[in-house]
């Protein structure tokens, strides 16, 4: 049974946390990074799980945009953006058009990535959560529960707490920063405060100390509960019954036990059913949005077909980690001939898994059921950097009939995605452009090379199509005793420098003979 669909059986039979009420969440703090699609896809997934097994169930997105800009993405200005540190997001000028702040501009981003790839959540902000005054019964509740909370993270974290410590920020009515107030009170109405100057390292408080009502109203956010306390408020305020998040959250000590102390000790609310999901890697480090490390959704949706970046995740068990890096590597054509696999396995019924893997990918209810032809993405960008192939022509000579209308709507889809491949992300030595100049590599060819680049003058002298060239290339290799892979390394490094590339016929058949001849002419004059 697919993983997904093992968790929904797992909540349905326990018979525990009904209405059937899935939730995810994001600080919208910077351009998101890719690898929090992992938590919109694995929720969609369960919430899809719950609903082709015959439940009701709803699925909500919280961006948490009232949270404080606690850091500055590494491609803002930052002399000019560094004056809203501390600031809760919603309240900082958006970077750009069609959004009204900072939070939102960032979070709608993702929003258009994650509903692309066919996550259509709906969407709850934090802050309008606050300003409706929605939170204000739990806010009072924490507050006059100060000291239990407090013994939870004492009973957590083996450290002390002041009994002046209580769990709210309120946003500084002088200077508007959110990270350096601490609240020192509580008097059943209003709550006593510092705006500290040197709380945290990375801006300033203004020092200012006073009384001020921590409840919030249309016109006034008035400040937040520690998240460790707010996520577990959030689940009782929406009716959250099934939330996951990343295994450092869940881990032992993390935040989620935290949440569940206080959802058993002070809210009296069950905990919702928890999903610990692995990382998502980029070259086996861990990626972060505010500080811009890695790709983000934004730049994957445009690199990635939608179905083909949904599969990314879709494939892999929720609690295995993905380590995807698209520069410089082949992963991207690794993914494409993985989806392929699935979709053959779909097709064919002779993988359940990789079947159902590759059905929750697909955008919408209807998978692919008609057998069709697939072009290789990898063979798709080797023909891209021969000029003389027709492309169509090459994959229905491949197929032994012409394409499909369908089948050559894949290939067009494929094409731009290899040529933005081609162009951004290829390995150098996947690039088979004929070089300007003889490389170092092929000055320094053996006579026994040399002896067979000379003989494949006349060859190319006479007219013949690829696959004729290409046998007598072998059948040359085999005459002269030349072990194939010195054979062929020898015409890749005399035109391109390197030693391997395309099916050699093809590459040198891509151009003007006379353009070959002059090029092994050159090599076989060098001393």
């Amino acid at each position: 049974m697919f993983w997904a669909d093992k968790i929904a059986k797992t909540i349905i039979d326990s018979g525990k946390y009904q209405p059937y009420w899935v939730d995810d969440m994001k600080t919208p703090s910077g351009r998101i990074h890719v690898g929090s699609l992992r938590g919109v896809v694995i929720h969609d997934l369960v919430y899809k799980a719950l609903k082709s097994a015959g439940e009701t169930a709803t699925f909500t997105y919280v961006f948490e945009d009232h949270d404080p800009m606690d850091g500055l993405p590494v491609y803002l200005d930052q002399e000019k953006w560094s004056k809203f540190l501390g600031q809760p997001l919603f309240t900082v000028p958006s970077p750009g058009e069609n959004a009204r702040n900072f939070g939102e501009f960032f979070a709608l981003e993702f929003q258009k990535v994650f509903n692309q790839i066919g996550c259509q959540p709906k969407i709850i902000w934090m802050s309008e959560m606050y300003k409706a005054g929605k939170m204000n019964d739990s806010v009072r509740l924490c507050l006059d529960q100060a000291a239990e909370i407090r013994k939870i993270y004492e009973e957590m974290y083996e450290k002390k707490l002041p009994d002046t410590w209580y769990p709210f920020q309120v946003v500084c009515p002088k200077c508007s920063k959110e990270s350096t107030t601490r609240v020192t009170d509580w008097d059943g109405e209003q709550v006593s405060f510092k705006c500290i100057v040197d709380v945290v390292d990375w801006t300033k408080g203004c020092g200012y100390t006073g009384k001020i009502s921590p409840f919030s109203d249309a016109d006034h956010f008035a400040g937040k509960l520690p998240w460790k306390v707010e996520w577990p408020v959030k689940w009782q305020m929406i009716g959250v019954t099934v939330e996951g998040a990343g295994k450092d959250h869940m881990s032992a000590g993390g935040s989620h036990d935290v949440a569940q102390q206080i959802c058993k000790r002070v809210l009296n609310y069950p905990v919702p059913y928890p999903v610990a999901y692995e990382f998502f890697l980029l070259g086996g480090k861990k990626m972060s949005s505010s500080k811009g490390v890695g790709s983000s959704a934004k730049e994957a949706a445009e690199i990635l077909p939608p179905y083909l970046l949904r599969f990314l995740f879709t494939r892999t068990d929720y609690n295995q980690a993905i380590d995807f890096n698209p520069i410089s590597t082949m992963a991207i054509p690794d993914l494409f001939d993985e989806y392929d696999r699935a979709w053959q396995a779909y097709i064919k019924k002779s993988d359940e898994n990789l079947a159902r893997a590759f059905e929750l990918a697909q955008i919408g209810n209807t998978p692919f059921h008609t057998p069709l032809f697939i072009p290789r993405f990898r063979e798709i960008v080797n023909f891209l950097q021969q000029p003389s192939v027709i492309l169509t022509d090459k994959f229905s000579e491949s197929k032994g009939a012409s394409l499909t209308t369908e089948e050559q709507t894949l290939l067009n889809e494929r094409v731009a995605y290899a040529r933005i491949w081609l162009e951004k992300y290829a390995p150098a030595e996947f690039k088979f452009t004929m070089s300007m100049e003889v490389s170092a590599e092929a000055r320094s060819l053996s006579e026994a090379q040399k002896n067979y680049l000379g003989k494949i003058i006349p060859l190319l002298e006479q007219t013949k199509t690829p696959d004729e060239l290409q046998l007598q290339l072998y059948g040359l290799a085999r005459e002269l005793n030349l072990n194939p892979k010195q054979a062929f390394a020898a015409i890749y490094l005399s035109l391109l420098g390197k030693t391997h590339g395309p099916k050699a016929a093809w590459l040198m058949l891509q151009y003007p003979k006379e353009k070959i001849i002059q090029r092994l002419q050159e090599i076989l004059n060098i001393n």
